[in-house]
């Protein structure tokens, strides 16, 4: 499927930005009054759905220009692995204790790992051009989630701050997967190789899914 109507592309990318910003603002008012705004920027979540809201708002200004392939699947892979993770690595955690969590910071929850995600995908399905992808482009989109482990942990290094699980326990890693204290580097290596594996699995799909509708596309035309 591909939508050239630019009046409903805008309408749907419109509408992303301002529940991608409610995901953001939600979560800030939540954790404002413990004091831990500042932490949020730490998460890869809050990052990639900032790079998500930048992406499209620059979409919605240069709304007549076309997009870059290479970027588009950074884009959506980066908010791709912050859903998968979330569901499948930490268990929808906030779900699961959702009597201790406050609603505004469940429904900001939701918007950022579950919503956002949801819609930048299907902004692919529905307005990208298919056929674009690369055979490398995959391997490229590994670089902001690697940018990422890379900043938690030079944060961790060089910060005091620590982070708190529901367990109560403190870490100065913001994910318990990259917790080098708690595991070690062997493990935490393992489990990054592992997640490596798993998304440049993920991004060959998307590039063969891509290169399928994009020879569907030319029979058609």
């Amino acid at each position: 499927m591909y939508i050239r109507n630019t009046y409903f592309k805008q309408i749907y990318r419109l509408l992303f930005l301002f529940l991608c910003e409610a995901g953001i603002v939600l979560q800030y008012a939540a954790v404002s009054k413990d004091g831990h705004a500042a932490m949020l920027t730490c998460y890869y979540t809050i990052l990639s759905n900032m790079v998500c809201f930048l992406y499209f708002a620059v979409l919605v200004v240069a709304q007549h220009k076309k997009e870059n392939p290479l970027l588009k699947g950074s884009v959506t892979m980066c908010i791709a692995v912050t859903g998968l993770v979330y569901h499948f690595m930490l268990n929808g955690v906030m779900e699961a204790n959702a009597e201790k969590v406050s609603p505004v910071l469940l429904a900001g929850n939701i918007l950022v790992h579950y919503v956002v995600p949801a819609m930048v995908v299907l902004d692919y399905f529905l307005f990208f051009p298919k056929g674009q992808y690369k055979s490398l482009h995959p391997i490229a989109w590994l670089v902001l989630p690697y940018l990422y482990f890379g900043f938690a942990l030079l944060r961790a290094e060089i910060s005091d701050t620590c982070f708190s699980g529901f367990g109560g326990a403190q870490s100065r890693y913001p994910y318990p997967f990259m917790d080098v204290d708690l595991y070690g580097w062997d493990k935490v290596l393992l489990i990054v190789l592992g997640i490596t594996v798993a998304f440049l699995a993920l991004g060959y799909i998307a590039y063969v899914i891509d290169r399928l509708l994009g020879k569907s596309r030319k029979r058609k035309n």
